[in-house]
């Protein structure tokens, strides 16, 4: 979801599902099942969120393989990003995607009912705490290299994963797809020793504040960094649906990974 079409971000952000086009759906399990293996996951954050999500591995593999954790849109689930997920098993990674807190599966919270559209907006900013969770449970995996952990997120995704290169040590790298600064969460603002470095930021000129955005989190970020832009209005997914953002997208991992 777009947080520029969606002004009031902690109210009609908060109450309605998404707005705007929506984002690629699952396809058939049988698209992927000759290429991975899936293990459906979960893990229980700091803060009492059940996080569910799917693991998903090569049939082929040997030794340990880096990883590559999945931060969906705003509105949306993990199963947004499985078109995706053949392509980096079979460049060699590891797979994490997993339902934010408050979306799809993840709704629980220590035995109560939590779900985005009573979010608060500590609940918002204390999104970063579900990608350490993810880090915590990837580290028990013997297949992991748990050295080399990668984030790419789309929208609010893109500021999750930010944010995590700053304040979590088990990032390596992270992929910032359509970032938003201009709503006051997720930001970065007011974390102590707050330092995100590694990052490529993605957008769209023509996204809205996404672009300048990138260019304004680039500049708190240690190197190696990068920011490209791209034409036309496309966000989140549909942007990562491009060709050309995939092969960048694919040549970062490739460097930084």
């Amino acid at each position: 979801m777009s947080l520029r079409r969606c002004p009031l971000f902690l109210l009609v952000f908060l109450l309605t599902a998404g707005c705007g086009k929506k984002a690629p759906t699952d396809p058939e399990p049988s698209a992927i099942a000759d290429l991975i293996q899936t293990e459906p996951v979960r893990f229980i954050t700091s803060d009492g969120f059940t996080i569910s999500g799917t693991w998903f591995s090569s049939n082929r593999q040997q030794g340990a393989w880096p990883v590559v954790v999945l931060l969906h849109m705003f509105g949306g689930n993990q199963g947004q990003w499985t078109p995706f997920v053949p392509e980096m098993v079979e460049r060699g990674y590891l797979v994490l995607a997993f339902d934010l807190r408050g979306h799809g599966q993840s709704t629980d919270r220590n035995g109560s009912f939590a779900p985005r559209t009573l979010f608060s907006r500590e609940d918002i900013d204390s999104m970063p705490l579900d990608v350490k969770a993810a880090i915590e449970w990837i580290k028990t995996r013997s297949e992991a290299d748990a050295q080399r952990i990668g984030l790419i997120g789309v929208d609010i995704g893109a500021n999750i994963a930010y944010i995590s290169s700053g304040t979590l040590s088990g990032i390596k790298t992270a992929v910032s797809i359509s970032p938003d600064n201009q709503q006051g969460v997720l930001t970065g603002e007011g974390i102590p020793d707050f330092q995100p470095r590694s990052v490529l930021f993605l957008a769209a000129f023509g996204d809205g504040y996404a672009f300048t955005s990138a260019e304004a989190m680039a500049e708190q970020t240690q190197n190696p960094k990068r920011v490209k832009g791209y034409q036309g209005t496309a966000r989140g997914f549909f942007l990562f649906n491009d060709a050309d953002v995939q092969s960048e997208v694919f040549s970062w991992l490739r460097e930084n990974l």
